[in-house]
């Protein structure tokens, strides 16, 4: 494990077990439609920790195995495992149908199966709608994820843009007010 994931995944650690009167824990599939590459199925998982009753700091962590692309009429494959920190802002939290928006950056880690390709920073944007009971609710969001990075061949480098719309649908338990 290199040092910047056993840094990421200390300082995920480090406000996961931080006290909290109230947060939220959820599980979801995903879908990924990039701009210069081909479409991918993944799987995530969200953790959240409320600041206020409208304001909560959330991450995510999602996985997407086949996310291919073309470079120079050559098929890569690449692995995709973005993980998002950022705000989110509930406008009915206390409501059956709570919709939210919100905005972060991410941390890619990218890995091909042809060439080299670095990990990169990036940003996003959500929005969606949770639904449910008091605890335990259904979720779906857009999330607009900004990705530019490139594909190294030896002295050839092709710039590559993943930008695109995430789709997520899940659950998530919420505890505490």
């Amino acid at each position: 494990m290199n040092l910047k994931r056993l840094g990421m995944v200390v300082a995920i650690l480090a406000l996961v077990s931080a006290p909290t009167q109230a947060g939220s824990f959820g599980v979801y599939g995903s879908f990924w439609s990039s701009d210069d590459a081909d479409d991918s199925w993944g799987a995530g998982a969200l953790v959240g920790f409320d600041f206020t009753k409208w304001v909560e700091l959330e991450f995510h962590g999602t996985y997407y195995p086949d996310f291919g692309t073309e470079v120079s009429t050559q098929d890569i494959e690449v692995k995709a495992i973005p993980v998002d920190g950022g705000l989110k802002f509930n406008f009915l939290p206390s409501s059956m149908v709570n919709p939210y928006a919100g905005l972060g950056v991410s941390y890619y880690f990218l890995d091909t199966n042809q060439g080299d390709i670095d990990n990169e920073t990036g940003i996003y944007g959500e929005a969606g709608l949770d639904f449910g009971g008091e605890n335990a609710r259904f979720f779906v969001e857009a999330m607009w994820r900004k990705l530019d990075t490139s594909i190294g061949f030896g002295a050839f480098d092709e710039d590559v843009k993943f930008d695109g719309i995430d789709w997520h649908a899940g659950g998530v338990w919420r505890w505490g007010k």
